[in-house]
């Protein structure tokens, strides 16, 4: 089963209009953003395909509360307690199994009119609902999710205001780490909102082009968000570099076939580190201790991409001079055929009538002398004749 996470400004969530709709947000909130209304009968609709869904958000003083309904049949409902300050990342409500199939989740608001309609007490901040098909979908992995693989070196945190769904994982050891294996074409790494700076490497497949060390600015929830991967499965391992208090809250696996996703850049700091494998890392698992080295485009990568040039250069040269050479020997050939007829002209066959011909002169000549000077014994005495014969 594959989570979906949907946040409240998101275009798939329809509110109302006109209505008493807000948008308000605090740090400790997804995405920074949350909607409000004290105003009753005001609605939020999301459309969805999946087995179930849940619905996130934020409480305040005051007295509100929220209706649930799924394809038009009210199912559940929230009614937000007395509180003197505000929480976050609270579950308000989730529904019954349903079939796979699509459904219209629809929440309500459903105050006393005479309540201060500018008073506002329950805030919608985020959606999770689970699905079987995480094709084209942002693809939620809570830190408690059955697919994280951690070292002994981290506690759950399960009463957290400022993480996602209440819940984070965090450690004090450096050389901890954290593996995850996902289907998807990018990943994100998020922590909990007003954490301090984290120091930490990541690597992705083993691949020294997708590894780095990441330095994050305190207060940034993203701590780190990789390039674009090819479709397929892919592993991710986390280690952190100091001992200092660093918690994990969740990653988002994005697995649209569509244009790359902007990357974002996160500053860096140091330079390529290398971590000694972990005892603890189990070897059954399938993942590999972490190595980590520059965000930015490593050295191997750099000389790959440079030797995979080079390579190209010199294939394209080696045919060029294949063709060259054979153009030569093509010439050669040629003028070695035109010199030969030259020296060694054709010799014109002999017509058969070609070595008789001063015969016949003669021998014409002959019949027409003055038959007093023939010789008496030309030709046995045979009379004479003004034909020609040939033996």
């Amino acid at each position: 089963m594959t989570s979906v996470l949907i946040d409240d400004s998101d275009s798939l969530v329809q509110y109302n209009s006109p209505g008493g709709w807000i948008v308000t947000g605090v740090v400790h909130e997804f995405e920074l953003t949350t909607h409000a209304s004290a105003t009753p009968g005001d609605t939020a609709t999301l459309a969805f395909k999946g087995t179930s869904i849940s619905v996130y958000g934020s409480i305040a003083d005051g007295e509100s509360r929220l209706n649930f309904s799924i394809d038009g049949v009210v199912v559940g409902s929230y009614q937000a307690p007395e509180v003197d300050h505000a929480i976050h990342n609270l579950l308000f409500w989730t529904s019954p199994v349903l079939e796979e199939a699509s459904h219209q989740l629809v929440v309500t608001v459903d105050q006393e009119s005479s309540t201060d309609s500018s008073h506002r007490g329950i805030f919608l901040d985020y959606f999770i609902y689970n699905t079987t098909s995480a094709a084209g979908k942002t693809v939620l992995f809570d830190d408690n999710d059955a697919s994280l693989a951690y070292s002994p070196d981290w506690q759950a945190n399960t009463d957290s205001d400022s993480s996602l769904q209440g819940t984070e994982h965090v450690s004090t050891s450096a050389g901890a780490w954290v593996s995850l294996s996902f289907e998807g074409t990018q990943i994100s790494l998020y922590g909990p909102s007003g954490q301090n700076g984290l120091q930490a490497s990541v690597v992705i497949d083993g691949s020294d082009s997708q590894s780095g060390v990441i330095t994050r600015p305190k207060k940034q929830s993203q701590l780190f968000t990789s390039s674009v991967l090819p479709l397929g499965h892919h592993i991710m391992n986390v280690t952190l570099l100091t001992g200092d208090s660093t918690a994990i809250d969740y990653f988002l696996v994005a697995s649209t076939l569509g244009p790359p996703t902007t990357v974002t850049t996160l500053p860096l700091t140091g330079t390529s580190v290398s971590l000694p494998p972990s005892p603890s890392t189990p070897a059954s698992d399938g993942t590999q201790t972490p190595v980590s080295s520059s965000l930015v485009p490593s050295h191997g990568s750099k000389a790959s991409s440079i030797a995979a040039i080079v390579g190209g250069a010199v294939g394209g040269l080696a045919l060029l001079l294949l063709v060259l050479v054979a153009v030569l020997m093509w010439g050669r050939r040629s003028r070695r055929v035109n010199q030969l007829a030259f020296d060694h002209p054709a010799t014109s066959v002999p017509h058969p009538w070609a070595g008789k011909r001063g015969s016949v002169t003669s021998m014409i000549t002959l019949t027409e002398d003055d038959d007093s000077q023939r010789p008496r014994n030309f030709e046995k005495q045979r009379p004479a004749s003004r034909y020609i014969y040939y033996e």
